[in-house]
Protein backbone atom coordinates (compact mmCIF):
# COMPACT_ATOMS: atom_id res chain seq x y z
CA UNK A 1 0.00 0.00 0.00
CA UNK A 2 1.23 3.33 -0.99
CA UNK A 3 1.16 6.10 1.95
CA UNK A 4 -0.40 8.38 -0.66
CA UNK A 5 -3.45 6.07 -0.83
CA UNK A 6 -3.70 4.70 2.47
CA UNK A 7 -6.80 5.58 4.92
CA UNK A 8 -5.25 6.42 7.91
CA UNK A 9 -7.20 6.52 11.86
CA UNK A 10 -5.42 7.61 14.48
CA UNK A 11 -6.58 7.67 18.21
CA UNK A 12 -5.11 9.85 21.08
CA UNK A 13 -6.92 11.68 23.70
CA UNK A 14 -4.81 14.79 23.14
CA UNK A 15 -6.02 17.18 20.63
CA UNK A 16 -2.65 18.49 19.83
CA UNK A 17 -1.22 15.34 18.73
CA UNK A 18 -4.49 14.83 16.87
CA UNK A 19 -3.62 17.86 15.09
CA UNK A 20 -0.07 17.18 14.36
CA UNK A 21 -0.76 14.22 13.13
CA UNK A 22 -3.56 15.84 10.61
CA UNK A 23 -0.97 18.02 9.61
CA UNK A 24 1.80 16.04 8.92
CA UNK A 25 -0.32 13.44 6.91
CA UNK A 26 -2.51 15.30 5.24
CA UNK A 27 -0.49 15.93 2.00
CA UNK A 28 0.88 12.40 2.65
CA UNK A 29 -2.30 10.09 2.89
CA UNK A 30 -5.41 9.91 1.45
CA UNK A 31 -7.37 10.30 4.41
CA UNK A 32 -6.71 10.66 8.19
CA UNK A 33 -9.92 10.53 10.07
CA UNK A 34 -8.81 11.43 14.12
CA UNK A 35 -10.60 10.21 17.26
CA UNK A 36 -10.21 11.44 20.61
CA UNK A 37 -12.30 8.71 22.42
CA UNK A 38 -10.88 5.28 21.48
CA UNK A 39 -15.06 4.13 22.83
CA UNK A 40 -15.75 5.47 19.01
CA UNK A 41 -13.06 3.11 17.42
CA UNK A 42 -16.10 0.11 16.50
CA UNK A 43 -18.63 2.83 15.16
CA UNK A 44 -15.19 3.82 13.00
CA UNK A 45 -14.04 0.64 11.85
CA UNK A 46 -17.56 -0.62 11.03
CA UNK A 47 -18.23 2.32 8.90
CA UNK A 48 -15.13 2.00 6.73
CA UNK A 49 -11.68 -0.09 6.59
CA UNK A 50 -8.60 1.54 7.16
CA UNK A 51 -4.94 0.84 6.17
CA UNK A 52 -3.32 2.19 9.34
CA UNK A 53 -3.99 2.67 13.17
CA UNK A 54 -2.03 5.12 14.98
CA UNK A 55 -3.49 4.12 19.01
CA UNK A 56 -2.41 5.67 22.03
CA UNK A 57 -0.92 3.84 24.99
CA UNK A 58 -2.66 5.99 27.60
CA UNK A 59 -5.99 7.47 27.82
CA UNK A 60 -6.17 8.10 31.35
CA UNK A 61 -3.99 10.92 32.30
CA UNK A 62 -3.09 9.13 35.96
CA UNK A 63 -2.63 5.73 34.49
CA UNK A 64 0.64 4.96 32.19
CA UNK A 65 1.02 1.50 32.26
CA UNK A 66 0.42 0.95 28.02
CA UNK A 67 -2.23 -1.29 28.86
CA UNK A 68 -5.15 0.97 28.06
CA UNK A 69 -3.44 0.80 24.62
CA UNK A 70 -3.07 -2.61 24.67
CA UNK A 71 -6.58 -3.13 25.42
CA UNK A 72 -7.81 -1.38 22.45
CA UNK A 73 -5.31 -3.31 20.02
CA UNK A 74 -6.85 -6.21 21.43
CA UNK A 75 -10.11 -4.68 20.71
CA UNK A 76 -9.26 -3.60 16.62
CA UNK A 77 -8.01 -7.47 16.47
CA UNK A 78 -11.23 -8.92 17.78
CA UNK A 79 -13.51 -6.37 15.63
CA UNK A 80 -11.72 -8.36 12.43
CA UNK A 81 -9.45 -5.07 11.37
CA UNK A 82 -6.63 -6.05 9.30
CA UNK A 83 -5.15 -2.59 9.65
CA UNK A 84 -1.71 -2.05 10.12
CA UNK A 85 -1.27 -0.69 13.94
CA UNK A 86 1.26 1.53 15.20
CA UNK A 87 1.48 1.94 18.88
CA UNK A 88 2.51 5.84 20.18
CA UNK A 89 3.13 6.72 23.79
CA UNK A 90 5.08 9.19 25.71
CA UNK A 91 5.89 6.76 27.99
CA UNK A 92 7.91 4.13 26.13
CA UNK A 93 10.27 1.58 27.47
CA UNK A 94 11.45 -1.83 26.22
CA UNK A 95 9.32 -4.06 28.06
CA UNK A 96 6.66 -2.01 26.59
CA UNK A 97 7.58 -2.13 23.07
CA UNK A 98 7.98 -5.66 22.70
CA UNK A 99 4.94 -6.52 24.53
CA UNK A 100 2.54 -4.36 21.74
CA UNK A 101 4.48 -6.66 18.58
CA UNK A 102 3.69 -9.85 20.43
CA UNK A 103 0.33 -8.46 20.91
CA UNK A 104 0.00 -7.95 16.81
CA UNK A 105 1.30 -3.66 16.71
CA UNK A 106 2.86 -3.22 13.60
CA UNK A 107 5.48 -0.76 15.23
CA UNK A 108 6.17 1.24 18.80
CA UNK A 109 6.83 4.75 18.61
CA UNK A 110 7.79 7.22 21.35
CA UNK A 111 6.41 11.26 21.42
CA UNK A 112 7.36 13.55 20.69
CA UNK A 113 8.41 11.89 16.93
CA UNK A 114 10.51 13.12 14.72
CA UNK A 115 8.12 13.60 11.55
CA UNK A 116 10.46 11.85 9.00
CA UNK A 117 11.13 8.90 11.33
CA UNK A 118 7.21 8.78 11.50
CA UNK A 119 6.78 8.97 8.12
CA UNK A 120 9.05 6.04 7.29
CA UNK A 121 7.73 4.04 10.13
CA UNK A 122 4.48 4.34 8.57
CA UNK A 123 5.48 3.13 5.82
CA UNK A 124 7.51 0.08 6.59
CA UNK A 125 4.33 -0.85 8.29
CA UNK A 126 1.77 -0.27 5.38
CA UNK A 127 4.68 -2.33 3.46
CA UNK A 128 4.69 -4.97 6.21
CA UNK A 129 0.93 -5.61 6.38
CA UNK A 130 0.55 -5.57 2.34
CA UNK A 131 3.53 -8.14 2.11
CA UNK A 132 1.55 -10.38 4.98
CA UNK A 133 -1.96 -10.09 3.59
CA UNK A 134 -0.23 -11.27 0.05
CA UNK A 135 1.29 -13.80 2.01
CA UNK A 136 -1.97 -15.01 3.86
CA UNK A 137 -2.89 -17.53 1.41
CA UNK A 138 0.31 -19.66 1.44
CA UNK A 139 0.71 -19.11 5.13
CA UNK A 140 -2.93 -20.82 5.84
CA UNK A 141 -2.06 -23.47 3.31
CA UNK A 142 1.59 -24.35 4.85
CA UNK A 143 -0.27 -24.43 8.46
CA UNK A 144 -2.43 -26.62 7.10
CA UNK A 145 0.16 -29.42 5.98
CA UNK A 146 1.62 -31.53 9.11
CA UNK A 147 5.42 -31.74 9.89
CA UNK A 148 7.16 -34.45 10.97
CA UNK A 149 10.10 -34.58 12.65
CA UNK A 150 12.13 -37.34 13.56
CA UNK A 151 14.39 -35.97 16.22
CA UNK A 152 16.20 -39.26 16.89
CA UNK A 153 17.37 -39.49 13.07
CA UNK A 154 20.10 -36.68 13.84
Amino acid sequence: MNLKNASILAIDDDPDVLTAVRLLLKTEAAEVVTEKNPENMRSLLSKKPFNLILLDMNFNSSINTGNEGLFWLRKIKELGSDAAVIMITAYGDIDLAVRCLKEGAADFVVKPWHNERLIITIKEALKKNDNKKAGSGYAAAADSVPVVVDACST
